[in-house]
């Protein structure tokens, strides 16, 4: 009986739980990315102040700043002036999000998907055409843990084709992007970026971009070249190619970490070779001390020594009433008397 209501406790906990997130659309992808973003920030108040070359310290500026030189993070709390108009421009949500990188996106400073950790949760995070997910035909209620309203879709329209200005996106800048700025609740760096990569799909884009993996739901498939513009079938999410140069934020990340933790090992050992230094050192101190503080025989100790047999001769003579020596004077008076 006991057993059985056991079971029936573990399995009304895993059913609240995965009701939650399918109420919370984008729920465990935007968790994941979120703590990444975190921990970078945190790990980025150690490494901040390393050589510009440090591998690290070029990953995680590229993380959170889009930029291997990294930035500013007071910055970073304020939408950038790129997203400027942004759901004005005609399919820029599928270029932003879920093209590969090309020349035009430098050309006219547009972001592209995998440019860092928070281009990334706009991508993810933003209401998508008449508010998708959230326009009351899906169970879900919020989108990455945030309801319409605060993601600004009370006009009931969102980041799609044919929009104006950037208020939905920057709704989700402030209410999303800005809180996983704040590196405090950071955890562990590489159980972080593990969590965030198992929560990538795995999509190829034919023969055409193999290595597509893709982070959010949506219902792409091998056939379709577009991915990520907000549209019920091509998702509100963020498409990764790693086969195309730039690679994403997270390949460089990927690669650093190794080298990091090959850092970090032999500063333990060299730590622990200093510390067993100054305890050898410390152990023949006293021995050092003991040495010097014993004294040498010197001519000042060698007179102290006569000092103290004449002092005992005297106190002999003294006490015996004998003289240990007769004097000459009382020996050449006994010879004149025989």
């Amino acid at each position: 009986m006991m057993v059985m209501m056991v079971w029936m406790v573990v399995m009304v906990f895993f059913g609240v739980a995965a009701s939650e997130d399918k109420k919370d659309y984008n729920g465990p992808q935007h968790r994941a990315l979120c703590g990444l973003l975190k921990a970078a920030v945190t790990k980025w108040g150690e490494v901040h102040g390393r050589e510009p070359a440090d591998p690290l310290r070029k990953a995680l500026g590229q993380t959170i700043f889009g930029k291997v030189e990294g930035g500013d993070l007071s910055v970073l709390k304020v939408l950038p002036t790129d997203y400027n108009n942004v759901e004005g421009r005609l399919t820029s949500r599928g270029t932003w999000c879920g093209q590969p990188f090309y020349e035009t996106h430098t050309a006219h400073g547009w972001r592209w998907s995998g440019h860092s950790a928070p281009h990334d949760l706009v991508c993810l995070c933003t209401l998508g055409n008449n508010t998708w997910p959230l326009n009351h035909t899906q169970k879900e209620t919020t989108l990455c843990g945030k309801d319409g309203n605060a993601l600004g879709g009370s006009d009931g329209k969102g980041w799609s084709n044919g929009g104006s200005g950037n208020e939905h996106v920057k709704a989700t800048w402030v209410k999303v992007t800005v809180p996983c700025l704040n590196g405090e609740a950071g955890g562990d760096l590489k159980q972080a970026l593990n969590e965030f990569l198992g929560k990538l799909q795995h999509k190829p884009d034919g023969d055409i971009n193999p290595s597509r993996y893709i982070l959010g739901e949506n219902n792409v498939t091998e056939t379709d070249s577009d991915a990520c513009t907000g549209s019920p079938k091509l998702g509100v999410c963020v498409a990764y190619f790693n086969a195309t140069s730039p690679m994403p934020w997270w390949v460089a990340l990927q690669n650093a970490l190794p080298e990091e933790e090959k850092f970090q090992e032999e500063k333990r050992r060299e730590e622990e070779r200093r510390k067993k230094q100054e305890e050898e050192q410390n152990q023949e101190f006293p021995k050092a001390e003991a040495l010097r503080s014993g004294s040498p025989t010197t001519n000042q100790t060698e007179q102290s020594h006569k000092d103290n047999i004449t002092d005992t001769i005297r106190k002999f003579n003294l006490t015996s009433g004998t003289p240990i020596s007769m004097p000459s004077s009382w020996l050449l008076r006994a010879v004149f008397l025989f």
